[in-house]
């Protein structure tokens, strides 16, 4: 529900300190000691720019595996790895000492698994593009976790979750499905799903000025109304933290087609959502990324063929800071 604007400041200032509490605790580390600042990989059409977040040093790399297409992801860091898409789907260490190799010759696309070090592979079938003959769940290292298996339709799916996946319905609902016992589980009042982190599932209502949070194992939801003063929320372009209790997440200034967007972090547990002090970006390539630890988030903006904005926040600080880097045309994203 919206709030009037002291209970907002109060609300603000909980968010904060949540925020504070939450900052080096992602993963359970209580580090005292300032962590490294993150790598960002920016993944263009058979090129990648490795960002040194600290310095600003930008490196250009030819990547012929990250080719041109409209896959659901271009790049993503899973476990200990990168996991690219260029046709097939490959791997290759942060460090990018070695050369990326095949993950799956045989995969159209992929899509993050419920299991940090995993993704799922969608197998097309003969002559076709768009009908799935299997997925299959592997790890980073190739391991098959779960083996091929027809999905519902031969369609794709739109999300994972530790229960199964997730499948768009003629009802405007997502059917969850297990691909080991290959049984429909139940049906989710979800439409259009954006990221998840176990069982939890993004998802938003009418135009986006509410944002859904749906509990997959129960079906229960709940939503979270857009800040005042902000037009809408992007979930597609979000992401939860790795240790899932913030989701990040674009926000839309106002309702016309150009309009700015500020990177928004949700605190899972209260429902509240705070917009970040000076996270503005154009429209375009609003992409989420956070670096391994849960500390640093990132939004980008920008069209293709325009200047790319690049905004990093610290959980804890005042406010984003935005990156002095010049980088070339990029579609997907990545942190360290």
């Amino acid at each position: 529900m919206r709030i009037s604007p002291p209970i907002a400041a109060v609300a603000v200032v909980a968010f904060a300190t949540a925020c504070s509490s939450l900052s080096g605790k992602e993963n359970g580390s209580q580090a005292a000691s300032p962590l490294p600042s993150p790598r960002l990989f920016l993944a263009g059409d058979s090129e990648l720019w490795v960002v040194e977040t600290g310095t600003g040093k930008v490196r250009h790399l030819r990547v012929p595996e990250l080719s041109a297409g409209d896959a659901p992801y271009r790049i993503l860091r899973r476990g200990n790895r990168l996991v690219l898409w260029g046709g097939a789907t490959y791997v290759r260490n942060p460090n990018l000492a070695k050369p990326a190799v095949p993950l799956a010759e045989d995969a159209g696309f992929f899509i993050p698994s419920a299991r940090e070090d995993r993704v799922w592979l969608g197998i097309f079938e003969p002559n076709s593009n768009a009908m799935l003959a299997a997925v299959r769940e592997v790890t980073v290292t190739g391991e098959v976790t779960v083996p091929d298996t027809k999905p519902p339709g031969g369609h794709w799916p739109d999300a994972a979750v530790t229960d199964g996946l997730l499948f768009s319905t003629d009802a405007g609902a997502e059917l969850l499905w297990d691909p080991l016992s290959r049984r429909a589980l139940r049906r989710l009042p979800i439409t259009h799903p954006g990221p998840s982190f176990g069982n939890l599932v993004a998802s938003c209502e009418r135009r986006c000025e509410a944002l859904r949070l749906t509990d997959a194992d129960t079906g229960a939801s709940r939503t979270i109304a857009v800040p005042d003063g902000f037009d809408s929320f992007d979930p597609w372009d979000g992401a939860f933290s790795p240790g899932g209790s913030l989701l990040a997440l674009p926000v839309k200034l106002q309702a016309r087609a150009n309009s700015e967007f500020a990177l928004g972090l949700v605190d899972v547990r209260r429902g509240l959502v705070r917009v970040v002090v000076g996270s503005f970006v154009p429209s375009g390539y609003t992409l989420v990324a956070w670096s391994s630890s849960g500390e640093d988030v990132f939004l980008t903006g920008g069209e293709r063929f325009g200047k790319r904005v690049i905004v990093s926040y610290r959980l804890g600080s005042d406010r984003a800071k935005p990156l002095d880097v010049i980088v070339g045309d990029f579609y997907g994203i990545a942190a360290s």
